[in-house]
């Protein structure tokens, strides 16, 4: 999952992410694909990547019939998505580790390019981000019991509002006082995420907003009644 870092409060973080290479992307466009060698991470400054189990075109499609790198061509069921301030690509943490995944903009997205050894090292020695490491990998084991716990029909609901309250507090600032969830994400995406119907989860998304559940803001959504989430 996505790791979010404070690199104001880490010293050496900060110091790597003032020398990053920034990259921008059009919606759409692809960042790297599944099967490429990783040796660089990526940090979302504004917009969002979505990263995507392999379709056509991906690992195990020979070279010569693959689309370019920056392209836009059909794609599989997304798995994850990052927001601002949220780092991806951890497989570069690791010395000759594949990408697992592909990973497209979802809109019109600005990322910085950080060298995998340097990042490790920097990961190493800044605690705060270390434990928002930890943090992350907890919620993201407590969001995957809540989908599983919700598998039986007519668990859509229950599904779905699991993985807003998940995206709301992995990208609210924690100075508000409601949680908001500030990238443009498609029905679609959040089907594949919460293994629903994109019909369904358009049906929830405008009951919810009819009751005063969530509120459309910009091209993101507010949760004003995080307790009706909960209870599916």
């Amino acid at each position: 999952m996505p790791l979010k870092v404070f690199p104001r409060r880490d010293r050496k973080l900060n110091r790597l992410i003032k020398k990053a290479t920034s990259l921008e992307l059009r919606r759409g466009q692809t960042l790297y694909r599944a099967g490429e060698p990783a040796t660089e991470l990526f940090l979302v400054r504004f917009g969002h990547i979505r990263l995507v189990s392999p379709g056509p075109g991906g690992e195990g499609t020979p070279r010569s019939l693959r689309a370019p790198v920056g392209s836009s061509h059909p794609k599989g069921k997304v798995v994850a998505v990052a927001g601002p301030g949220e780092l991806l690509g951890e497989e570069a943490l690791l010395s000759e580790t594949p990408r697992r995944w592909e990973a497209l903009a979802g809109e019109k997205t600005r990322v910085l390019v950080l060298r995998g050894r340097g990042t490790q090292q920097a990961l190493q020695t800044s605690p705060k981000t270390f434990q928002a490491f930890l943090e992350a990998k907890e919620a993201e084991l407590a969001l995957a019991r809540a989908l599983s716990a919700s598998r039986r029909p007519g668990g859509a609901k229950a599904r779905l509002g699991a993985l807003l309250l998940h995206l709301g507090a992995r990208m609210s600032e924690k100075d508000q006082k409601a949680l908001s969830i500030p990238i443009a994400l498609t029905h679609q995406l959040l089907a594949d995420l919460s293994d629903a119907h994109r019909s369904t989860v358009t049906t929830l998304l405008n009951d919810w907003i009819y009751e005063g559940t969530l509120k459309a803001e910009g091209h993101g959504l507010r949760i004003l009644k995080p307790k009706a989430l909960e209870k599916g």
